[in-house]
């Protein structure tokens, strides 16, 4: 694999055809928000948990604005010949204090902190975030984010061993998800599988299935789960995501470190809580 990075993210993430094209299937939808415990073992297990209703009605519509408002007025600064409307915009955690609403939000907060901080590692951190439109034609294969260290599946898959959790990004969905629109694909377990897919869009006989959330909602999963996205087909509509990662405290982020606060706006620094800052890199005690 191809060890270099694009907005936190491996360039080279798969080998071969790792679209599913069989049938849609959905993964299963909570009934009630998940408790932190349920949800931190989940992450240990399934790879991913959804957090309902995250995000109210009024929360979703200015999000959406906040995306509609930034970058160009163009729609075909965004447009990628021969694949689709993409809009990605990179988050100036920095400079925008409008970020701030989204990276500790309860629930979300905990289990990142409970699975990637540590003694060894430091304090969890938020590394990088966009905010993403993507129209008709896009679609993306199975994948990983992120994934540092190759471990066999035999070990894997052992109940005597547990693969530490080094990166996890939350995606909040602003779009009740149809199958038109590309919901995002999962194979439940798959950082098991210690490595990319190569060729295939199931592991250990679970296939490939589909996150048919809500607007509101919000899929946290692991870097090395394997994931993609099925087809955008709806003729006018695009779908709306914000994404905000988290890694253990020793990784890298793409936008500068609280601790030097010289390169943050006023109204960041303003705004930003204690528990807020130390998510930035700050360096701050509680």
């Amino acid at each position: 694999m191809n060890e270099t990075f694009w907005n936190g993210h491996l360039t080279r993430r798969a080998t071969g055809d790792t679209m599913h094209k069989g049938e849609l299937n959905s993964l299963p939808y909570p009934d009630r928000t998940p408790d932190i415990t349920e949800a931190i073992r989940a992450m240990y297990v399934d790879g991913y948990v959804i957090f309902p209703g995250v995000l109210n009605t009024n929360e979703v519509a200015l999000m959406r604005e906040r995306i509609d408002a930034m970058g160009s007025a163009n729609d075909e600064d965004y447009v990628v010949p021969k694949w689709c409307y993409n809009k990605q915009i990179g988050s100036e955690f920095h400079r925008n204090p409008d970020y701030l609403d989204y990276i500790d939000r309860p629930g979300i907060y905990e289990v990142a902190d409970a699975i990637l901080s540590g003694p060894d590692t430091g304090s969890v951190k938020v590394t990088f975030g966009s905010s993403w439109v993507t129209g008709a034609g896009r679609a993306m294969g199975l994948h990983v984010d992120f994934l540092p260290v190759h471990v066999p599946e035999p070990v894997q898959c052992s109940t005597d061993f547990v693969m530490p959790i080094f990166m996890a990004t939350a995606h909040y969905y602003l779009d009740h998800m149809i199958p038109e629109l590309g919901p995002t694909t999962i194979v439940p377990g798959s950082h098991r599988a210690g490595r990319a897919p190569q060729d295939e869009t199931s592991w250990n006989g679970i296939e490939t299935q589909a996150a048919m959330v809500k607007a509101g909602d919000v899929v946290f999963f692991r870097s090395d789960l394997w994931h993609g996205a099925w087809k955008n087909t709806h003729p006018t509509r695009r779908r709306y995501i914000m994404q905000v990662a988290y890694g253990m405290g020793y990784m890298q982020s793409n936008y500068p470190p609280m601790k030097y606060n010289e390169m943050y706006t006023p109204e960041v620094l303003g705004k930003a809580t204690l528990r807020q800052r130390r998510l930035l890199g700050s360096g701050e005690s509680a």
